[in-house]
């Protein structure tokens, strides 16, 4: 981070360092226990679980913080262009077979009520 990032974090109190360490654990986490698609069939549990209880608390808490600073700031870095890039990329690495094909909604069986 740099720039207005910083200013934006040091007025929140929070580390730059830290802000990101704690983005970067509780994304794994949150990836994991949202059940997203793992891109190898390797399984590695998130590095935040093996912390103790108040420090995974505290690493959740900051990276709260950082999103909440992100959207006041307007969600910057994240425009069409950028998503259209991303989306690009991942289809040609689904074509590539570098990633798996995902299942799409057509894939999804209805639910039976």
């Amino acid at each position: 981070m740099s720039g207005r990032a910083n200013d934006a974090l040091a007025a929140a109190f929070l580390p730059g360092e830290a802000a990101s360490l704690s983005v970067i654990l509780t994304r794994a986490a949150e990836e994991q226990e949202a059940g997203w698609p793992k891109l190898s069939d390797r399984s590695v549990t998130p590095a935040i679980y093996d912390l103790p209880e108040e420090a995974r608390g505290i690493a959740r808490r900051m990276a709260a913080e950082v999103h909440a600073l992100w959207e006041a700031a307007g969600r910057p870095y994240l425009d069409t262009r950028r998503v259209k890039d991303a989306f690009r990329f991942l289809v040609a690495c689904i074509r590539s077979g570098s990633i798996p094909p995902q299942r799409t909604i057509g894939d999804v069986p209805p639910l039976n009520s």
